[in-house]
């Protein structure tokens, strides 16, 4: 991927959590990061349960969040650990959740095209980002508005060197769905 940052996610109140909803086994052709939304497209060559998925959003297909645990088998590298630095490389099967009216999930600023802001509408861009509005968008296979947000882990600073890292979070509520 071409930037060392990447999309911070969490699936802060998704019904596919909690509800026992449907979650995905996906794959992609590209480099993705949690946070992505995107659409299911058949399932995946030579695989019986692994669907391929795509970025963006398409009339008649549910909309899905990619969303892999951020951890890696290599503990000898603390940045293998980090969420800001974790991607899915192409080729490698991921978790894709299936997005509900009233779901909550919360994305770092790079999940965004524009700039997120509280009480602004976003709607699935055709990279997979969230795209800011200062309206819903009509026809939007999804439209969902920035409900708050909030600061994800901190920094402690010593003479050394800091410590730790912090991302600030925009949680989204999905309001209509196509």
């Amino acid at each position: 991927m071409a930037s060392n940052v990447h999309t911070v996610c969490e699936t802060t109140n998704l019904r596919a959590v909690h509800y026992a909803a449907r979650i995905f086994d996906a794959i992609a052709d590209f480099d993705v990061d949690n946070g992505t939304l995107g659409y299911l497209d058949g399932l995946a060559d030579g695989y019986t349960h692994i669907y391929n998925f795509k970025a963006g959003t398409s009339e008649g297909k549910t909309v899905v969040l990619v969303h892999n645990p951020e951890w890696d088998a290599d503990t000898s590298n603390r940045l293998n650990q980090r969420k800001d630095k974790f991607y899915i490389p192409a080729g490698t099967p991921f978790r894709a959740y299936v997005i509900d009216e009233e779901d909550e999930f919360a994305l770092s600023t790079e999940g965004f095209e524009g700039e997120p802001e509280v009480n602004k509408y976003v709607t699935v861009g055709s990279d997979g980002k969230l795209v800011v509005a200062d309206a819903p968008v009509d026809g939007a296979v999804m439209n969902g508005k920035i409900m708050r947000s909030r600061v994800l882990g901190g920094i402690v600073t010593t003479a050394v060197r800091d410590y730790g890292y912090s991302r600030k979070m925009y949680e989204v509520k999905v309001e209509s769905l196509a």
